[in-house]
């Protein structure tokens, strides 16, 4: 076995300083702490704030009654892919459910439940109006609720909202 003897270089002819070394250590941490901080900083939310969802009446004579709900942006615009879902109770079916303009794509999901979703984004303060006509019944109701999409979040938004009704009532929340 043989044993290396060589001296250790001395601090003039090390091709690699220790103080270059200290330096390069020193500037590690602050790239270190930023990449880290990093997927924090892209997975924030958009907060579009204090949207609201109203129920509606109205009726149309002849024993048939408009309602549905109004969706009005807060103070920044609902984005596209924000969801509304509807679901009526004691009715047979909630009919043709309708939407103001042509944000929105109206998917049937039974007789008794629709799926509304942002196809474009409302505007901050603007109204998207959702109507059905049914049929007035013996004690009905319609209930809808918003889901923003993966990313935002809504503080102190009215979120649901129901419509119910009898052979001559109509309440709206």
């Amino acid at each position: 076995m043989s044993h290396d003897s060589t001296p250790a270089p001395l601090d003039a002819e090390r091709i690699v300083s220790r103080r270059s070394v200290t330096a390069a250590a020193a500037w590690t941490v602050p790239v270190v702490a930023v990449a880290v901080a990093t997927p924090s900083a892209a997975a924030s939310t958009i907060d579009v704030g204090a949207f609201q969802l109203n129920g509606t009446c109205g009726t149309l004579g002849l024993g048939l009654l408009s309602t549905g709900f109004d969706l009005t942006a807060g103070p920044t615009a609902l984005p596209t892919g924000t969801t509304i879902v509807v679901v009526g109770g004691g009715l047979a079916n909630i009919g043709v459910l309708t939407t103001s303009g042509s944000l929105a794509a109206v998917n049937v999901v039974n007789p008794t439940t629709r799926s509304i979703v942002l196809t474009a984004p409302l505007a901050a303060g603007a109204t998207l109006a959702l109507r059905t006509t049914i049929n007035v019944s013996l004690g009905w109701s319609l209930s809808a609720s918003v889901t923003v999409p993966t990313g935002y979040t809504a503080t102190g938004a009215k979120a649901a909202a129901t419509t119910s009704g009898t052979l001559v009532l109509c309440n709206a929340s």
